[in-house]
């Protein structure tokens, strides 16, 4: 089935795994928003500059700086304008504690299966659904 909106939005996908990202472009391609991906903490917050994206999903495990670090800079710059999701294999409580609060919205572990990759996504984006973007 193949998801739809109504609203189109921009989501920049923050993975330093190149594998992984490439399976996330693969998953990404069924649902109608512009997904943009950085590798790192600093092409991210470039492309968050340039594009102004309406989510952002971040790997707490960068190879510059952490993702902690990353979402604080981008609600620092942003305020609460976009969606700060954590997607870590870091699991313990008190990592998700840290994560909200830096700023984070949601907080999401990996490792995780193809089939529920695609439900998180699903998850993810639900709210985009029926709410225009301010930017509209």
């Amino acid at each position: 089935m193949t998801p739809t909106t109504q609203y189109r939005r921009t989501i920049l996908i923050v993975e330093d795994d190149t594998p992984l990202r490439e399976i996330l472009k693969l998953i990404v391609q069924a649902y109608p928003h512009d997904f943009l991906f950085a590798a790192d903490g600093r092409s991210a917050l470039e492309l968050d500059q340039e594009v102004s994206p309406d989510l952002v999903l971040i790997d707490m495990g960068l190879p510059d700086m952490t993702g902690l670090k990353l979402g604080q800079m981008l609600r620092q710059r942003n305020g609460n304008r976009q969606r700060l999701i954590a997607f870590t294999g870091f699991s313990s409580e008190d990592y998700r504690k840290q994560a909200q609060q830096a700023g984070f919205n949601d907080f999401y572990l990996k490792p995780m299966g193809l089939d529920e990759m695609e439900q998180t996504f699903t998850t993810i984006l639900a709210p985009f659904e029926h709410s225009p973007n301010q930017h509209d």
